[in-house]
């Protein structure tokens, strides 16, 4: 069974990882979340209700505890981001809900000054 798991996560999980473009992975320990971590962690945020689920970016605090950053652009001037974090507890990710933060951005619009009428 576990074969056919990392099976799968080679040919399936791996290569989203990889299309991930804007996905940052930072932090004092980035080199000890393995693909398999990363997958895992993707998943877990996508099936969490109440956050958005474009991730960001993973601040690796600890080896068993990231820091994510999800959201994006909500609005033509603001963006909505979600903070939180994750623990690894008996070799699995769970988010830890009471540190979930919400934040709002305004964006700048270029040309927002005054209208000159002639």
């Amino acid at each position: 069974m576990l074969k056919l798991i990392r099976v799968w996560v080679t040919t399936f999980a791996l290569p989203l990882v990889a299309c991930a473009g804007s996905l940052q992975i930072s932090g004092p320990y980035p080199n000890r979340l393995s693909e398999v971590d990363i997958v895992r962690i993707k998943a877990l945020v996508s099936k969490e209700p109440g956050i958005d689920h474009r991730l960001k970016k993973i601040d690796a605090v600890r080896p068993d505890k990231v820091r994510i950053k999800t959201g994006g652009r909500t609005a033509v001037d603001s963006a909505t981001y979600n903070d939180f974090n994750v623990y690894k507890r008996a070799g699995r990710w769970v988010i830890d809900t009471v540190s979930i933060e919400i934040s709002v951005e305004t964006i700048p619009q270029p040309n927002n000054g005054q209208i000159l009428i002639r």
